[in-house]
């Protein structure tokens, strides 16, 4: 079973470790999920590639946590797209977690294209403002590191919402359709990131940034 994690016990310096061996054990949908969120806003001026067009992007570091059914840290790109049935909605297009039972999750029940990664970093308070220090890498090599710094502890708790569209993939190959709906203490935040050059998400090292936010303690239902 996947280790049972709280917020309190985010990294403390330590490093998560990919399970190269598992028997993977997912829940079914939905998933109500908890955890803290560290989001940027960026808006790619031209085409990278089929699946990189020009658009607006968000990347996210997650922290999931207990009461999940699943605890796990992720990272992921997500594309701001028109939806076939009309409707705004976000397209994960990069996305990696350190949990087998995640990646198995996420791919056969919506066709989110997880893969594993190592994830490791630091967090520190002074008074209300937060500092949170990230690195995630993958067998290829370096991802990204980011670092942000927020006074999320004083926000009011808000309501959140949002669709996913996925392309089908070899698990689930029809398209598929989510929601995700929930509350988090949500301001905006100071975020940095550096995107290794030669990794997955170099294609944003070019793209304007546009905000970054902290969503805290959020419960969210997704599916």
């Amino acid at each position: 079973m996947p280790t049972r994690r709280t917020e309190h016990d985010r990294f403390d310096t330590t490093t998560t470790e990919i399970r190269e061996t598992h028997v993977t054990s997912y829940p079914p949908a939905p998933w109500n999920m908890h955890g803290s969120m560290w989001l940027s806003v960026y808006r790619l001026a031209h085409d990278v590639d089929e699946q990189h067009p020009k658009g607006i992007y968000a990347v996210a570091l997650v922290d999931y946590t207990e009461p999940s059914p699943l605890t796990y840290h992720e990272l992921l790109s997500a594309r701001v797209i028109t939806a076939s049935n009309g409707k705004k909605a976000v397209s994960v297009v990069d996305i990696w977690v350190d949990s087998p039972d995640s990646v198995a999750g996420g791919r056969t029940l919506w066709a989110i294209p997880k893969g594993l990664a190592k994830f490791s970093g630091g967090s520190s308070t002074k008074g209300p403002l937060a500092t949170h220090t990230w690195e995630a890498s993958y067998d290829d090599g370096p991802i990204a590191t980011a670092k942000f710094n927020d006074v999320t502890q004083i926000a009011p708790r808000l309501p959140m919402q949002g669709n996913v569209e996925q392309p089908g993939i070899e698990e689930h190959p029809d398209t598929a359709w989510l929601t995700m709906k929930g509350r988090a203490k949500l301001l905006p935040a100071r975020g940095s990131w550096n995107f290794d050059p030669d990794g997955p998400l170099a294609y944003l090292r070019d793209a304007t940034k546009l905000g970054s936010f902290r969503g805290k303690g959020f419960e969210i239902a997704f599916g």
